[in-house]
């Protein structure tokens, strides 16, 4: 009975020992890049808040390295070439309409007039969001909106005649049409770029919401003209071999939590706007309504480009946009 006792023994020993020589399973440790350049904003909170949930609910299976716009070498319009090329596995993706076009269906001036379509543009764009990017290899995991984009102002602006010869940063051609049609001239710029050609004076001012950019630029800016220019939407994206490499069960969790966050980011912008411009206004800033007529006459000659827009654009494009347009009855 000793021997038996003594060989089972052994055996187990045996068995320990081959188990402890071989190496746990490594974690998948991927690179995560925004577009915006501070930790405070609620768009990259979102972003921080994803990372450690999935951290925590794969038990460090998939490690991601989160990067602030600026710290990479990567331009906020290369995020999607970063993520195609598999640079970065995982990216804020808010400044693709060079490279995913129909994104900018969304941004189209004056197309969009309040929360309620801004929502139904995100469903409607949906499906051709994940066609255009699976055309580069990347899946898309969420998106997310800020509140509606209005002009900020160095100089006086206090009304749509006042933008005439500003320089004004914008987010892309489709908001740069809209400064180019009342005699503003547009500068398509990064978010990390801003606050330095404003200090400098290279643009008079911004197009943004006080959830976004007026965070980061408030003080560099004297006057708040609340006229709802077009509206911005950002996406998570992924490559999509990197993601085919996880475990389904990883798989999933990346994907529920993309969408718990991308919505958070939303709702929680929507929910500091109002108090964040009243902040601003008992700091000194200017702040200016747009007048229903202004809104009128805008969107009365925005109107053209619309049509404009979707005689330059694919397919996918022009078939997009007239669903959003029957969604919204302009």
């Amino acid at each position: 009975m000793r021997n038996a006792t003594a060989r089972i023994l052994f055996a187990v020993g045996l068995v320990i020992a081959t188990l402890s020589a071989v190496p746990a399973k490594a974690a998948t440790t991927w690179e995560c890049y925004v577009y915006n350049p501070l930790t405070k904003l609620p768009s990259v909170e979102a972003v921080a808040n994803m990372i450690e949930e999935v951290k925590e609910k794969t038990h460090g299976d998939l490690i991601i390295n989160m990067h602030l716009g600026g710290s990479l070498p990567i331009k906020a319009d290369g995020i999607t070439a970063g993520v195609a090329d598999n640079v970065i596995q995982l990216g804020d993706d808010g400044f693709a309409t060079g490279t995913i076009p129909v994104t900018g269906v969304l941004r189209l001036p004056l197309l969009i007039q309040n929360e309620d379509e801004i929502k139904k543009g995100i469903q409607i764009l949906r499906p051709y969001l994940d066609a255009a990017y699976a055309k580069r290899g990347i899946e898309v995991l969420g998106q997310y909106y800020y509140p509606v984009q209005v002009i900020w102002g160095r100089k006086k602006i206090e009304s749509l005649t006042d933008i005439k010869d500003l320089k004004l940063r914008v987010t892309s051609v489709e908001q740069g049409e809209f400064i180019r049609r009342f005699g503003g001239i547009p500068l398509t710029m990064g978010s990390p770029d801003v606050a330095a050609a404003l200090d400098r004076g290279v643009v008079d001012g911004a197009l943004t919401a006080s959830s976004g950019g007026g965070i980061v630029w408030h003080d560099l800016l004297k006057y708040r003209y609340a006229f709802p220019v077009s509206w911005v939407t950002s996406t998570y994206i992924v490559n999509k071999s990197a993601m085919d490499a996880l475990s389904p069960a990883t798989q999933a969790i990346l994907r529920q939590s993309a969408e718990k966050w991308t919505a958070w980011a939303s709702q929680e912008m929507a929910r500091q706007e109002n108090e964040l411009t009243a902040k601003f206004g008992k700091e000194g800033m200017v702040l200016t309504d747009a007048k229903p007529a202004e809104i009128k006459e805008a969107t009365d000659k925005l109107r053209p480009y619309w049509d404009e827009w979707a005689k330059n654009h694919a397919a996918d494009a022009k078939e997009a946009l007239a669903k959003l347009r029957a969604a919204v009855g302009r």
